[in-house]
């Protein structure tokens, strides 16, 4: 294999592949966050009497960020992997 290289085109979709994959770790903490207040903290923050019972109305809204954040996680991690084909143009072998 002789080694070329890379393009602006390559170096742009890997770039594009880098972002997507760090968007998709923030979402990911996003989304395990929403999770871990909505289902864990508050609970028991309400249970102990440190807040008002009235923000258990909260849950459901924490719930729905939490399973958003990780819907939009899967999509973006679709294109990262779409984006990474981009490692055929150059190392052909890339499952070594």
């Amino acid at each position: 294999m002789d080694p070329a290289p890379l393009g602006p085109a390559q170096w742009d979709e890997i770039g594009r592949m880098l972002s997507s994959l760090w968007i998709v770790v923030l979402l990911v903490v996003l989304s395990a966050t929403n999770i871990l207040l909505g289902h864990n903290m508050l609970s028991s923050l309400v249970a102990t009497e440190h807040v008002p019972a009235s923000l258990q109305k909260v849950r459901p809204v924490l719930y729905a960020l939490g399973i958003a954040s990780f819907a939009m996680a899967l999509f973006f991690l679709t294109k990262v992997v779409d984006f990474a084909g981009v490692f055929r143009d150059f190392w052909p072998d890339y499952w070594i």
